[in-house]
């Protein structure tokens, strides 16, 4: 249950990560990589308070992060048929 409730957080931030960037369209790809990277670090450290395991939290990011790109994708191609 843990695992769960701490991969739902993730993709909350996740979404939010994904309308900051949005809305950052017109920044350079540098300040991109930098909102991501506090993006990942606020998601592990999320996940880490609540599993409270390294291994299990660098999976449950990991896995979150898959997912979340595969969404990104898989709306952005619906999106572009609309």
């Amino acid at each position: 249950m843990k695992s769960y409730l701490a991969f739902l957080v993730q993709m909350i931030l996740w979404s939010v990560f994904y309308i900051a960037e949005w809305l950052s369209d017109k920044d350079h790809l540098e300040y991109k990589w930098i909102m991501f990277i506090i993006f990942f670090y606020l998601a592990f450290i999320a996940a880490k308070k609540i599993v409270q395991s390294k291994k299990l939290t660098f999976f449950i990011t990991s896995f979150s992060l898959m997912c979340f790109f595969a969404f990104k994708l898989v709306f952005e191609n619906i999106m572009e048929i609309f």
